[in-house]
């Protein structure tokens, strides 16, 4: 029996499924403008102009730190949820529904509080023996998430452990919390970790992150968003195929067909791939499975091949595949294509029905 990732459901139809922005990067400091933080779908301009370039950096740094948490909660996949918002009016509001679209939710504008996975947020200020503290929070629906971030010189860093609610997936989780240490410090510490809201849970894993001088990483080469968010969903399958794995045995191949990525770094499907897609899941029953098979490298690793087979993972639950029907093979050794190689790329599709 082998291991696979289960793939989420949809939950509702995507209403607009934003782009990921390849270019924006993390900094602190010159090289965070205005436009950075706005929205796609609807932002507040004049909520960001008085911020200087290095508050907008802060802000991304906080708004990417929950939003890379919430991509790994299994009911807050970007495929399988469309988010409700209202139109930001808050500095704050717009790197979060910046962060939401950049990670690539399905956003849908309301008047009010309407919708499962409504979006609300809030920022508070409190001054302590320790200096000013700002607690940040973000919730979808039952799903709430919130912690503290202080300014130490330059930079922005936490300063409690990142609290989750509304949800039992959390022992998986691991923080972006690398983004923070890029900004460099002068001996300056923070402690990483999440855990439930309430009482401290003592089996989930808590640090504390020195950073020094010699961390901070130049502002060109900090870690993209894209990079975060793209990340923080590989580690959403790898541990998920921890959790539950299909017996093939118990199964037949019934149909199967071949996509063919242009090269090895694209994700973009093509409408050729994606009317395969359509065709292969009219004959889906509910006892079937589908198994993607994308991955094949020299090393049994391979990020880019991973994010293919998340993004045909997307298709599938855009046509209303099952969680539990669904799996992403692990990677398989194959020694005859070199890492340098950018020819066109197949990933392989299986439809399995019950023997």
């Amino acid at each position: 029996m082998s291991l696979f990732p289960r793939i989420a459901r949809t939950a509702s139809v995507l209403v607009l499924t934003a782009t990921v922005s390849a270019c924006a990067g993390l900094s602190s400091g010159p090289g965070v403008a205005e436009e950075d933080l706005m929205p796609r779908l609807a932002g507040n301009e004049e909520a960001l102009k008085n911020l200087s370039a290095r508050e907008r950096a802060h802000l991304q740094l906080i708004a990417t730190n929950l939003v890379a948490t919430l991509v790994q909660i299994p009911e807050m996949r970007p495929a399988t949820a469309t988010l409700q918002f209202n139109e930001p009016q808050t500095a704050y509001g717009n790197a979060v529904i910046r962060a939401l679209e950049d990670a690539g939710f399905g956003m849908q504008m309301v008047s009010a509080d309407q919708g499962q996975h409504f979006v609300s947020y809030s920022k508070s200020l409190s001054e302590t023996e320790s200096g000013t503290i700002n607690d940040y929070a973000l919730a979808v629906g039952k799903i709430q998430l919130s912690r503290e971030y202080t300014v130490d010189g330059e930079g922005v860093f936490p300063s409690s452990l990142l609290k989750i609610s509304g949800t039992d997936y959390i022992a998986d989780i691991e923080l972006a919390d690398n983004i923070f240490a890029e900004q460099g410090g002068d001996g300056t510490a923070f402690i990483s970790g999440a855990q439930r809201e309430g009482t401290p849970d003592p089996d989930l894993k808590v640090s504390t992150v020195d950073v020094q001088d010699f961390d901070q990483v130049p502002l060109d080469k900090r870690t993209p968003q894209e990079s975060v968010f793209n990340e923080a969903r590989q580690r959403y399958f790898e541990n998920d195929a921890k959790r539950q794995a299909p017996d093939l045995d118990r199964y037949v191949k019934h149909r199967r067909t071949v996509l063919i990525f242009d090269d090895n770094t694209t994700q973009m499907m093509g409408s050729a791939n994606k009317q395969a897609v359509r065709l292969l899941v009219r004959e889906f029953n509910d006892e079937d499975i589908m198994v993607i098979k994308a991955c094949l490298d020299a090393d049994g690793r391979d990020e880019a091949s991973m994010n293919r087979a998340i993004r045909v993972e997307e298709e599938l639950a855009g046509y209303g595949v099952p969680t539990e029907s669904a799996y992403i093979a692990p990677c398989a050794r194959a020694s005859y294509r070199h890492v340098s190689d950018n020819s066109p790329t197949p990933v392989e599709l299986v439809h399995y029905r019950p023997q």
